[in-house]
């Protein structure tokens, strides 16, 4: 997985992981996600999988932990991809109502949902 720290939009963390996110990958993924989380504007988080090219289950956890984290403060954490693969391991874990798909960053940030990925 290559890091791309998060940058900020606004009061809101950006984090966009590349290459696969898997077993293999899964603790680099979550420091990715936690990496800033002491700083102001932590809470609202968008995550940008769309340069991801396989995610595995393992990676769900931290990003479960990252919404847990948002929602505590009466925040958000959001996804955008476009990859039908994705979908189809949120809606198989059940995670597809809690992480609705995004098309893009801006979408995420102004709650614009991209319909159904499948």
């Amino acid at each position: 997985m290559e890091d791309q720290w998060p940058v900020q939009l606004e009061n809101c963390r950006v984090a966009s992981p590349a290459g696969e996110l898997d077993v293999a990958t899964a603790l680099d993924f979550a420091f990715l996600l936690r990496g800033t989380a002491s700083k102001a504007g932590a809470d609202w988080l968008i995550v940008d999988l769309r340069r991801v090219s396989f995610m595995g289950c393992s990676p769900l956890h931290d990003l479960c932990t990252a919404w847990d984290r948002s929602r505590a403060t009466g925040r958000w954490t959001r996804v955008v991809y476009d990859q039908a693969s994705i979908g189809r391991l949120l809606r198989l874990t059940s995670l597809q109502e809690r992480f609705p798909r995004y098309a893009s960053i801006d979408a995420a940030w102004r709650e614009r949902f991209a319909g159904v990925s499948t």
